[in-house]
This record gives C-alpha cells, sequence and structure tokens, in this order.
C-alpha cells in the first residue's frame, strides 16, 4: 500500500476488466469457513470501470478521483458517501459492524433513532452513546454491513471508525438489487433472533398472541 495511507484494507478482485468481486472477508479459513461476512459479484459496467481506476491508480501511486456515487472509498468519498447513506433512512437500519465509533457517523445514527427509525445494531458501539446493540451470537464477525429500509445496503471493509473512513484505503458499495437486499436482510433477522434481544422480541410476540387468542375466545 501506499505510504499515504495507514493500510490498504479493501477486498476486491477484478477479472479480465469485466467481473468485479468485493469481499468483506479475507481469504483465510477463519473468514471463510467460520465467520459472519457477506461479498458480492457485479459486471455492471460502471462499477468495474470504477474499481479498475482505483486499483490502477494505486498500484501507479497516483491520486484517485472518485466519479461513481455508489462505489464508497476511504478516504476519498466513504465518509460523505455512508453519511448520505445513513441520513436517507425512514423506517429502518440494520447494521453489522465490530467497532462503530466515529462521532460524526454515530451522532447521525442517534439522530435517525430519535425520528422514529428502526435501530438494530450486532457487533459494538462505544459506551458513550447509549445505543443498544448486540454482539455477534456466532463465532466471529468480519463485515461491515448497513441495511437502509429493507431496499439498499451497504456491504465494504470500512468500519464507522475515524481511522477507518479517513486514514486507511477502504472500499465499499451501495447495493441497490433488491434481490440482495432482501437476502442481507433475511441474514441479519436470523442472527439477530439468537441474540439476547431477538430472544426476548421472540418470547414477547408469542405472549401477545396466546394474549390475542383469550381475547378472541
Amino acid at each position: 500500500s501506499a505510504d499515504d495511507l495507514v493500510r490498504y484494507h479493501g477486498k476486491m478482485t477484478i477479472i479480465d476488466g469485466r467481473v468485479l468481486h468485493l469481499y468483506g472477508f479475507n481469504f483465510t479459513g477463519l473468514d471463510i469457513a467460520k465467520s459472519r461476512s457477506f461479498g458480492l459479484i457485479t459486471k455492471n459496467e460502471k462499477l468495474v470501470a470504477e474499481a479498475q481506476k482505483l486499483f490502477e491508480a494505486d498500484f501507479e501511486r497516483q491520486p484517485y478521483l472518485p466519479a461513481n456515487g455508489r462505489f464508497v472509498v476511504s478516504p476519498e468519498n466513504a465518509r460523505e458517501r455512508l453519511a448520505r447513506f445513513i441520513k436517507g433512512a425512514r423506517r429502518q437500519l440494520l447494521i453489522y459492524d465490530p467497532k462503530l465509533s466515529d462521532d460524526s457517523m454515530l451522532r447521525l445514527i442517534t439522530a435517525r433513532q430519535k425520528a422514529g427509525v428502526e435501530l438494530k445494531i450486532i457487533g459494538e458501539v462505544e459506551d458513550k452513546w447509549n445505543l443498544k446493540y448486540e454482539k455477534f451470537p456466532g463465532k466471529h464477525l468480519h463485515i461491515r454491513a448497513i441495511i437502509r429500509d429493507g431496499r439498499r445496503a451497504f456491504i465494504g471493509s470500512q468500519s464507522l471508525r475515524k481511522l477507518e473512513l479517513e486514514k486507511r484505503r477502504e472500499v465499499g458499495i451501495i447495493v441497490t438489487d433488491r434481490a440482495m437486499v432482501r437476502e442481507m436482510k433475511e441474514v441479519f433477522e436470523r442472527d439477530w433472533a439468537q441474540t439476547d434481544s431477538g430472544k426476548k422480541e421472540h418470547d414477547s410476540g408469542k405472549k401477545e398472541q396466546k394474549k390475542g387468542k383469550k381475547q378472541a375466545a
């Protein structure tokens, strides 16, 4: 990685200039077999071209100028793009993130929750924010993803941390494919159901069902 970046943490593969693989995981046994993560494969010509441009700029140690709003790159446009993405939530934010700590991003998330947006976080948040979160119920969490209103999603390598937004090369994509977003949401909901909060919600739902049956009788 270049000397001006603390670390190169992006994970992507470009095949023949036609197909882009973008991952939230590393090619390790732990990540592939025992960790929760996501990846995507796209033939979208604009996204593939943008990824190719980024790779070539980094390879040649040249500046990279982002030109695709769905291609989220730290440090160039990640903060602005992810802030806009979070602000756009109207009903629900489902977040996977091992460690949320960026003050600006957490203020935005808190503001959306206060505005009535349902918020569920699997990962960890600094205690000072008083935001409820649940630790991943499996062995290891190695994905940074945000599912917004069940219609859009973000997948990438950058946590909502100042270092990863501003000092490291990180790469992500805003997902618009409804089928993929739906599948990501289903995975999140299955994971959430195994957390303490998810189990309490399930038990509460069963009690409400029983109460409703008694009233109907």
